[in-house]
């Protein structure tokens, strides 16, 4: 308790009123006036009139001339630019993947979509010497993988049918899918289980579950895949992995400002 109360000393005042009045625009808020705000936070309407002053002055907030009603100014914008582009994957995924390993002790994979092939930024190896390992760099089809399969099943509708225009459904192996139809079968089982499956369609006696991990617009950016050999991973088993792997991508997702 007296550490709160410590931490609420180190507060100032006008600062978190500042920030209070930011955080009143929303959706269906998009433009407030003075006496609106503050009657909102119930402050005195000449602090607010201050403060929305410094923050238009700073570009945070701009004032529409027609109505002379504020709203968040592209300062708001420049701002999260400057964090999205700052946010490294791989360094935040790490941790979320090395304990994913540790849980399973398998190989784990972290991918991206490009054109119609992913790539692997990431993996962690397992502690078996028999494992399924992809390299730093790595390229496989989308259609083949459970990192691919991921990511295809929760793109917007126009990125998908892009996806797939002219797409080549190349055999890797006898299990691997061929068709068109059948592809957006399974993504639409994808999305109904939350994770997708590649059952020896990429690589003989392999295994894979791949997860995908959203960005702050919903948009899935990248996958997580655990890799593993078809006796190490019985069928029955895959929801329980299924289910810690959804957990994980979860975990990175809110990291990187994702918000179900």
């Amino acid at each position: 308790m007296e550490k709160n109360r410590s931490n609420n000393r180190k507060v100032i005042a006008s600062v978190q009123n500042a920030l209070k009045i930011l955080n009143l625009f929303e959706g269906n808020r998009a433009e407030l006036g003075n006496m609106e705000i503050a009657q909102m936070l119930n402050m005195n309407p000449g602090t607010v009139a201050g403060l929305v002053y410094t923050l238009k002055a700073n570009h945070y907030l701009d004032q529409n001339p027609a109505n002379r009603k504020y709203r968040l100014g592209l300062k708001i914008a420049e701002r999260a630019s400057v964090l999205l582009n700052q946010l490294d994957l791989r360094k935040i995924a790490s941790p979320f993947l090395e304990e994913l390993r540790d849980w399973c002790g398998e190989s784990v994979n972290l991918a991206v979509l490009d054109g119609q092939e992913v790539v692997y930024i990431e993996r962690m190896f397992g502690n078996h010497a028999l494992g399924i390992r992809s390299e730093l760099g790595k390229r496989a089809p989308v259609h083949s993988t459970a990192l691919g399969k991921a990511m295809a099943a929760f793109l917007p509708e126009q990125d998908l049918e892009l996806l797939l225009e002219d797409y080549s459904f190349t055999s890797l192996t006898r299990k691997t899918i061929t068709e068109r139809s059948i592809f957006e079968q399974e993504l639409n089982v994808v999305r109904g289980q939350g994770y997708a499956l590649d059952e020896q369609e990429n690589e003989v006696g392999g295994r894979c579950i791949g997860v995908p991990i959203f960005n702050h617009e919903g948009y899935p950016i990248a996958a997580v895949s655990l890799s593993v050999p078809l006796q190490r991973l019985p069928k029955e088993q895959v929801p329980e992995f299924g289910e810690k792997l959804a957990q994980t991508a979860n975990l990175i997702s809110k990291q990187i400002g994702y918000r179900a």
